[in-house]
């Protein structure tokens, strides 16, 4: 008795420990909002990108910094000459001062280019987020996809099991059985033709990510909904043209072209050069007496005149960068504009399309398979009758995943154009407003 108690206790024992390695073992699903996070924490290229910050503070902080005082040494003997004890020698410190306010523009200019390397990581923010959304969803309608191949096997098994009764019963002939055959490898051909598309997405999605690409991923299978854009199309260019970065970039690059043509104006006046020094020497007079060392102090002050130099080519320059950047941002407020006009249009059109189709097309298309496969049952219809429905309905399926791949990517489009501070039912990814509840999922 006590023997079996002891093998009870442990089998619970065992089987406890299964469950809690199950439970360990289990991978949590991974949502849009949680790859876009942790594609931003682990993605190589941003990583990189963001050392261009700390370039730029360094470039601030040397641009701050005074230049170096010099030490001045001279001394001058007729030691080798007459040696007669004649001799000149001097020490001082030469400093340049810059008097026009150089330094001050200068770090102006570094600033800018601080603000300019915030605002390219939060571009390359946006563009990986766009980039991780676009190949998450191309993994769930290829997923989609692959469930339907999956149906349509199992359904073409079954018919081809029915058809070889009918064959062995003298209802039909040969030919159906292998074309029956043959309808079923077609399908099987196409299976692994996704499934090979499927690795090489999941590869791209890993390699986002900054994960090894046969990592393994458990996607979230939930759909966005539909019908979330509270925004109007004004409302959308508006957000769009005021938070995307790289239009910030542009206006900054206006900035530090004001800022370095400040700075051109400021150089025309070189630093004024302040130097001090201690200097004492002795003669010697023929037949006189013997000479007391005499010291003196002197005070050397160079001021630098731009009479023919007066950095207008830089001025120059920083004035045609400023009209450059304001061309570039017309060219690219009409970008912005057209990439929110187009998307806006294709997901308003794309939505009233998919819900059409799911209300009736697609069950009317799988009613109409139920009744084929149910009358080929009963000898009422052919084969081929059969499979050209089934067809059709494979054919209408393909196209309806065809116009929610379309509607997805016009949604990850859309959302890219808005910017990090997109429309948070209709792209929370995008957001840069964390949801600490994502990961608690």
């Amino acid at each position: 008795m006590r023997k079996l108690d002891f093998n009870v206790r442990v089998w619970c024992l065992i089987f406890s420990l299964i469950a809690k390695t199950s439970i360990i073992m289990a991978t949590p699903s991974l949502t849009i909002n949680q790859l876009a996070q942790i594609a931003i924490q682990n993605n190589n290229d941003l990583k990189a990108a963001r050392y261009n910050i700390a370039v730029a503070e360094a470039r601030l902080k040397q641009a701050g910094l005074w230049p170096n005082p010099s030490l001045s040494l001279s001394n001058t003997d007729d030691r080798l000459m007459t040696n007669e004890g004649e001799y000149t020698r001097s020490a001082g410190f030469i400093q340049n001062f810059p008097i026009s306010g150089r330094i001050g523009r200068q770090k102006s200019v570094a600033r800018v280019d601080v603000a300019i390397a915030i605002q390219e990581i939060r571009d390359a923010k946006r563009k990986l987020k766009g980039s991780v959304a676009d190949s998450y969803y191309s993994l769930l309608v290829t997923d989609y996809r692959l469930k339907q191949l999956n149906d349509l096997l199992a359904i073409n098994k079954k018919l081809v099991r029915v058809t070889q009764n009918r064959f062995q019963a003298a209802e039909v002939s040969e030919l159906d059985t292998n074309t029956a055959s043959l309808e079923y490898q077609r399908i099987l051909q196409e299976k692994q033709i996704l499934e090979s598309q499927r690795i090489s997405q999941a590869a791209l999605l890993n390699q986002l990510l900054g994960r090894d690409a046969t990592s393994a991923l458990e996607l979230d299978k939930t759909l966005p909904k539909q019908g979330q854009s509270t925004m109007s199309f004004a409302d959308a260019s508006a957000l769009a043209l005021k938070q995307r970065p790289d239009m910030r970039i542009l206006q900054l690059n206006l900035n530090r072209a004001q800022a370095t043509k400040q700075l051109a104006c400021s150089e025309r006046w070189a630093d004024w050069t302040l130097g001090v020094a201690f200097q004492q020497s002795k003669i010697f007079v023929d037949g006189g007496d013997p000479q007391k060392p005499n010291r003196a102090l002197s005070l050397n002050v160079n001021i630098p005149v731009p009479l023919l130099n007066g950095n207008q080519g830089k001025v120059m320059e920083a004035s045609a960068l400023g009209t450059q950047a304001l061309s570039k941002m017309q060219a690219l407020k009409l970008v912005i504009e057209t990439e929110v006009t187009s998307n806006y249009a294709q997901l308003q059109a794309l939505e009233a399309a998919l819900k059409l189709s799911r209300l009736r097309t697609v069950k009317l298309t799988l009613r109409n398979v139920k009744l084929a496969r149910d009358a080929y049952r009963n000898g009422q219809v052919s084969l081929l009758e059969v499979l050209q429905i089934q067809r059709q309905q494979n054919d209408l399926q393909v196209a309806y995943l065809n116009m929610l791949e379309k509607y997805l990517q016009a949604l990850v489009k859309f959302c890219t154009a808005l910017g990090n501070s997109g429309n948070i039912s209709l792209c929370p990814y995008s957001t840069d407003k964390r949801n600490f509840h994502d990961f608690e999922k």
